[in-house]
């Protein structure tokens, strides 16, 4: 659905994207973070034909087509971070007037305020809607065409948590209907809810590609125990060294070691067998950001 290839935007002497690769298959929701000037962007404005990139290709949608192509604008619909509507005008007046400028049915206004959930809304004025509504508008004015592909930028970056549970709610709605999403977010936690894959932007290049599922078994995967002992570690070094493990001693009655895939609860339970006392312990599991930005510092640059 969406294919990009050694993208490069220079502007002056500040490059904001630098050789940028990835895929985005059909009915995939692809994630694209990144710190600010990572050059998230400049990216987005290119998959849009909003700026001309200064080398490589973009090809969008059902049939392919170069983001300034008006068939591939047809296919797209756009939910930026904010979005500003005529405040005198009803939610069904805003959509209708949409509608019109591509030329649509006056079905398509219906179905689209059915589809963002604002049809008891309709007759109020934009001007009288929160910013999570406004938020439901603007994805809803993205849909009327029916679109293959739908780039959301930043979509819950001013919303308060309900109002983002909300949105967040619709969009797996849409994913469940086959469509596929690009989202765009300088937050992992904001998109790993709903993403299959993530490529994480670095300075304009990739910094890694990588899908949710293998981010999360290397989440499971550096699980570290800690413990603290009622007496000196040396038994418990000795009962854990058996099993195959590699404790290590932090402290005169303390030990940390890593247990992944369930080895922690194995390390226990051989430690109360061998009659050790504990007087604690912890389970300490990375967060996702934390384990995506390791990939990012060691210099990863996986292309799946």
């Amino acid at each position: 659905m969406i294919q990009v290839e050694d993208l490069a935007k220079r502007y002056g002497t500040v490059v904001a994207v630098d050789g940028l690769s990835f895929r985005v298959e059909r009915g995939e929701t692809f994630a694209l973070i990144g710190p600010n000037g990572a050059g998230k962007t400049t990216t987005l404005k290119m998959l849009l034909g909003l700026a001309r990139p200064d080398r490589g290709r973009i090809r969008l949608g059902r049939e392919g087509l170069a983001p300034d192509d008006p068939r591939a604008r047809h296919d797209v619909g756009y939910v930026p971070q904010r979005t500003e509507f005529p405040h005198a005008r009803t939610v069904a007046e805003v959509l209708g007037f949409f509608a019109a400028l591509r030329g649509l049915p006056p079905g398509a206004v219906p179905r689209a305020l059915e589809r963002v959930r604002l049809t008891s809304h309709a007759a109020r004025r934009a001007r009288e809607l929160s910013g999570g509504y406004l938020q439901r508008l603007s994805l809803g004015q993205a849909l009327l065409g029916d679109p293959a592909l739908l780039v959301l930028d930043e979509p819950t970056a001013s919303l308060d948590p309900e109002a983002t549970w909300e949105f967040r709610t619709l969009v797996e709605q849409l994913q469940r209907e086959g469509k596929t999403i690009l989202l765009c977010s300088h937050l992992l936690s904001e998109v790993e809810r709903v993403a299959d894959r993530v490529l994480i932007l670095v300075e304009g290049r990739c910094g890694a590609l990588e899908r949710l599922d293998d981010l999360r078994a290397r989440q499971a995967n550096a699980t570290r125990l800690e413990i603290e002992l009622e007496g000196p570690a040396s038994h418990a070094i000795e009962v854990l060294t058996r099993l195959d493990l590699s404790p290590e001693r932090t402290g005169e009655r303390r030990l940390s070691l890593d247990s992944p895939n369930g080895r922690a609860l194995e390390a226990l339970e051989a430690l109360r067998m061998a009659g050790v006392p504990i007087h604690s312990f912890e389970l300490q599991r990375p967060t996702l950001e934390e384990i995506f930005l390791r990939v990012v510092r060691g210099g990863a640059h996986a292309q799946s």
